[in-house]
């Protein structure tokens, strides 16, 4: 594109703003990018490492940035350390901050948001010495920090990041508990099928665990001292460390009394555009109608982010050229790895009306399929990669056929608190079926 006049500002450091920004000087954009990084100043790096190889030791800070293909041209500003604070109502312009009291309004053409969520910390919980959350590097490399005196640890949630957090904990040795809201852990992310599972990988590791039990007050003996945990039922426990796994708030609320959408994320039509069509959103706070489950969602995933922006910018670049702009149609996909097990899920299972559960492949491990009025609409399997991905091809063409199917499930959530599954009825799509469960919901 050869307007050199344009200015786009891309809100966010992560990997949807990354990706953004590689995207439109691939594509040729011949005008001003304004990156505004956020407060972290670092270079964007692989956020999933965090709960696994970081923790483990098994890489480092510096090996998980994420790979420049060539250097940003000379019209692309970085802001480090730096946050847009507020979107003007009335113009198109934002306002950035950052640590010194220097503050700028920044003129755009577009803007692409990409500020993705916080970790979720009660307020009473905050700032509590030997408490963490893990959102951030800087996060992660605190806790790594504490390991070094084998702290006995509390994991508080048992969702991915949770669950991930007590997998890699436990590969260092040390001793964890994992404190479970519900009956199973990731039963809200894989439903009861696949939580069942993880609850026994999690046990025969040797993480102990609390089912059915919340978190009501957290209380610290100084800096380095011990944590003293109270639960519901009364009851107490201590811990040299406390890591929350709490979920996660989308971090959007600069945006507010703009004129848009913010009930949960940002609210954007199904090409990614928002209620202001050159303000545009992608990852984790991007929540928009999927033109194939035809119910709108939010996706706080890896793989989403990466592909959201790529499509964001062609929308955006369509709108330019007068072209029609693409409808957002990705099946969703995350996997998680915990104990030498890779977890896989695509789809998007809220609503589901019927369960197949099989043994997939050598290791017997379960493989689950989650069915929505006579449909395929999710799967998950573990150490089933080839099956998984296959299901994805599957679920898009088959809903493609059909865009109604998808239906509109009441109360819609990001696809990181639905259960999911995976593989059709009849038949093990790796080796053979040896055993297989359907029920209807």
């Amino acid at each position: 594109m050869g307007d050199t006049s344009q200015t786009i500002v891309v809100a966010g450091g992560s990997l949807a703003g990354h990706t953004v920004v590689t995207e439109l000087e691939r594509r040729g954009f011949a005008g001003r990018i304004v990156w505004v990084r956020g407060q972290e100043g670092t270079a964007p790096y692989s956020r999933p490492a965090l709960s696994k190889e970081l923790i483990q030791g098994k890489v480092t800070a510096e090996t998980i940035r994420l790979p420049v293909q060539r250097p940003y041209g000379p019209r692309t500003r970085i802001m480090d350390g730096a946050v847009c604070a507020r979107l003007d109502p009335h113009a198109d312009r934002v306002l950035v901050t950052s640590s010194a009291p220097a503050e700028e309004w920044v003129s755009f053409d577009a803007l692409f948001v990409c500020t993705g969520t916080n970790a979720r910390v009660p307020r009473a919980f905050a700032g509590l010495p030997g408490v963490h959350s893990l959102r951030t590097l800087a996060d992660a490399e605190r806790i790594k920090e504490r390991l070094a005196v084998r702290p006995r640890t509390v994991v508080v949630g048992a969702g991915l990041v949770g669950s991930e957090m007590a997998a890699s904990l436990r590969s260092c040795e040390l001793p964890v508990e994992l404190i479970v809201q519900g009956q199973l852990p990731m039963e809200a992310v894989f439903g009861a099928e696949l939580g069942r599972f993880c609850l026994e990988q999690h046990h025969a590791n040797g993480v102990t665990t609390r089912l059915g039990t919340t978190v009501t007050g957290l209380s610290a003996a100084g800096p380095r001292g011990p944590v003293t945990l109270t639960y519901d039922d009364g009851r107490e426990s201590t811990a040299d460390m406390v890591v929350l796994g709490l979920g996660a708030v989308t971090s959007c609320d600069w945006l507010d009394g703009c004129g848009l959408d913010l009930s949960d994320g940002l609210g954007c039509d199904e090409t990614l555009r928002t209620a202001r069509p050159n303000v545009l959103a992608a990852g984790d706070v991007a929540n928009w109608r999927h033109p194939l489950f035809g119910h709108r969602m939010r996706v706080e995933h890896w793989s989403n982010a990466s592909a959201q922006a790529r499509h964001a910018v062609e929308s955006w670049l369509a709108d330019q050229e007068d072209r029609r702009p693409p409808a957002f149609a990705d099946v969703p996909y995350f996997w998680s790895d915990q104990y030498g097990l890779k977890y896989q899920m695509v789809g998007h299972a809220r609503g589901h009306d019927e369960v197949h559960v099989e043994e997939a492949g050598t290791g017997g491990y379960p493989f689950v399929t989650y069915l929505r009025a006579g449909r395929i609409v999710a799967a998950a399997g573990v150490n089933a990669p080839r099956a998984v991905m296959r299901m994805k091809a599957r679920i898009q063409a088959e809903l493609a056929e059909a865009p109604s199917a998808g239906g509109s499930p009441t109360g819609d959530s990001p696809t990181g608190d639905s259960p999911a599954g995976g593989s059709p009825a009849g038949g093990s799509p790796e080796g053979e079926t040896t055993s297989e469960e359907v029920y209807a919901r």
